[in-house]
């Protein structure tokens, strides 16, 4: 009972877990990579289904605040023993994502909670491995281990993406690229959609209208400003700087391709 109850609560955080994954590039080419995950939602489902949560005046006056950046390499560094002695996956997760950073944002009485995962990067060429950066970097976590076994024991696991599918982004003097590679067999891509959502198979439909509400949300900031973007419903900010959009994460599952994005800058 105690595995149902837990991968009950899992299945409701991720339901209302957004997922934003933002890129600021500088006009040399450099910038900074971010994957947040917003969890404040998720977070007061979880109280609420346990007991009840706090009440707001209970929240002002014991609420938590932080707000606080970690460098994997400056945690390398200060605790380069306490590393060394780690098991070798971990220390060789810990040395895969040592030019990364986390960061966490927590406000209880505003019902914020918000995790990221990052890069500074000197130049494009540097985001041709993020996908598995930001897999060691979640790997990091001690719940790790429970994690992937819910993964890969309950329907659950299907809910998650393919971990092998590869994110490539391309950057020119005018123009932006973002393409997703599948790992997917050969004529075994129509049967796996059909088997994660077969309607008449309870356990999938059920995780299906967990994650009815949760998104995966792609937000690209340039120093010129965005001609064009062959995404139906993309947003600008006031300058056309930055671009943003979004998908539900059952249609992102059904196809991951939906989230490549092919940008024009002006050319000043």
């Amino acid at each position: 009972m105690k595995k149902v109850i837990l991968l009950f609560v899992f299945a409701c955080f991720l339901a209302s877990c957004n997922v934003t994954e933002s890129i600021v590039f500088n006009e040399n080419g450099s910038g900074q990579f971010l994957v947040t995950y917003e969890m404040g939602e998720a977070m007061k489902a979880i109280e609420e289904s346990m007991g009840g949560g706090k009440s707001d005046a209970e929240k002002k006056k014991d609420g938590k605040v932080m707000d606080t950046t970690m460098v994997f390499a400056d945690i390398m560094e200060t605790y380069k023993d306490s590393v060394a002695a780690l098991p070798e996956e971990k220390r060789l997760a810990m040395e895969a994502v040592k030019d990364m950073f986390m960061n966490m944002k927590m406000n209880e009485e505003e019902g914020i909670m918000n995790m990221g995962i990052g890069l500074n990067f000197e130049s494009i060429e540097d985001l041709k491995d993020i996908n598995e950066k930001i897999r060691k970097a979640q790997s990091l976590n001690s719940q790790g281990n429970q994690v992937d076994s819910m993964k890969d024991n309950s329907p659950l696991g299907n809910f998650f993406g393919s971990e092998n599918n590869k994110t490539t982004y391309a950057l020119t003097e005018n123009g932006f690229s973002r393409i997703t590679k599948l790992d997917i067999p050969e004529g075994s891509a129509e049967d796996s959609m059909e088997e994660l959502f077969n309607e008449e198979d309870e356990s999938n439909q059920q995780f299906m209208d967990y994650f009815e509400n949760a998104y995966y949300n792609v937000k690209l900031t340039f120093p010129k400003a965005v001609k064009s973007i062959d995404i139906e419903g993309a947003e600008f900010s006031k300058d056309r700087k930055t671009v943003t959009y979004k998908i539900n994460w059952i249609e992102y599952l059904k196809n991951p391709l939906a989230l490549d994005a092919n940008v024009k800058l002006v050319d000043e």
